[in-house]
C-alpha cells in the first residue's frame, strides 16, 4: 500500500508505480533474504504472566493476597472468561474483579 491508498506494482519500464485500487497478480510480491530469523523474545513480560491463564491467576494471587490461615484462595469459576480477557487485552482487570468478588484480598479494592 502506498501513501495514496493504491497498491504498489511495476510497469514495463521497470519503474515502481502505485495506481490500482485493487490488488491483482501484478501487485503480489515475494521477498527472499538470506538473513537469519530472530526469535521473538518475551523480555518485557513479567514472570507472573507467562504460562496459561490458570497459572497466571495463581501467581498473582500468591503475589498480592494476604494470607491469614496460610490457604491459597483462588476463584473456582470458569477460566474461559480469563482466556477471553487475555485476548481482548483486559486480563489484569478481570483478575482484579475475580479477586474482589471473593473478598479474600484486601488490596484489590
Amino acid at each position: 500500500m502506498a501513501a495514496n491508498s493504491c497498491f504498489v506494482s511495476y510497469n514495463d519500464d521497470g519503474d515502481i508505480v502505485a495506481k490500482k485500487k485493487a490488488a491483482g497478480d501484478e501487485e503480489m510480491i515475494k521477498i527472499r533474504s538470506c538473513a537469519e530469523r530472530e526469535a521473538k523474545t518475551k523480555e518485557g513480560i513479567p514472570d507472573e504472566d507467562l504460562g496459561n491463564v490458570k497459572n497466571c491467576e495463581i501467581n498473582y494471587v500468591k503475589k498480592f493476597q494476604s494470607f491469614q490461615d496460610r490457604k491459597l484462595r483462588v476463584n473456582e469459576g470458569a477460566s474461559a472468561s480469563l482466556k477471553k480477557a487475555r485476548i481482548e487485552g483486559h486480563f489484569h482487570e478481570t483478575l482484579l474483579d475475580r479477586r474482589a468478588k471473593m473478598k479474600a484480598d484486601r488490596y484489590c479494592k
